[in-house]
């Protein structure tokens, strides 16, 4: 079975982000693959060991700061998590909370960048759908996700987000799995390799 975390849901809970994790869930219901959720609280334990998908989406800025420090502790953890190619999405302004890995920098922008976004990429297919509204950008220009056609990139450029072995990290929000099927698809496949299908007859 597959495990699920999503972090801190009740507070990076802005415009709709879950709504990546819903479209996900019914991706892998379609191609009948057992799954299960588990919440994260401030209260919660990490058990990273346990996780094969971790997701953490928008919140407001004054939840960003808090939620690194709680993540501060498990660096080396997930550091760990990383190199052994399971899988981190973080989508809108919680790109900001793991420049702490050192994997890429942050730049932050006094005034915030709103855009309608459209993209594409070489994880898919097709042109990628997508909104920002942040302070947050990454300035790193090196393993992009995105090349940029609307909107604006890593460090002003039309480049954007990062991506190292199944650490993805973007500004972009939308929500972005379920605006985009085979993006959606993508992040499926690459979560049921090697997981075994249930069929169920009757």
């Amino acid at each position: 079975m597959i495990t699920i975390a999503h972090l801190y849901p009740y507070e990076l809970a802005l415009y709709g982000e879950n709504g990546n994790l819903k479209a996900l869930t019914y991706e892998l219901e379609k191609q009948n693959i057992k799954y299960k959720v588990i919440l994260i609280d401030k209260e919660t334990k990490l058990e990273l060991e346990k996780y094969d998908f971790i997701y953490i989406g928008s919140g407001r800025e004054k939840y960003l700061e808090d939620v690194k420090k709680r993540l501060l502790p498990y660096k080396e953890e997930l550091i760990n998590y990383i190199e052994s190619d399971k899988i981190l999405l973080a989508t809108g302004n919680a790109i900001s909370i793991f420049d702490f890995l050192d994997f890429y920098e942050i730049e932050y922008h006094e005034k915030r960048e709103v855009h309608d976004v459209d993209a594409t990429t070489s994880l898919c297919t097709g042109n990628i759908k997508g909104f920002q509204n942040t302070n947050h950008l990454i300035k790193t220009t090196k393993n992009i996700i995105f090349n940029i056609n609307e909107g604006i990139g890593n460090h002003s450029t039309q480049m954007e987000g990062f991506t190292y072995k199944n650490f993805y990290a973007t500004s972009l929000i939308g929500p972005l799995l379920a605006r985009n099927d085979k993006l959606n698809q993508y992040f499926a496949n690459l979560l049921t390799k090697n997981q075994p299908k249930v069929f169920l007859i009757g």
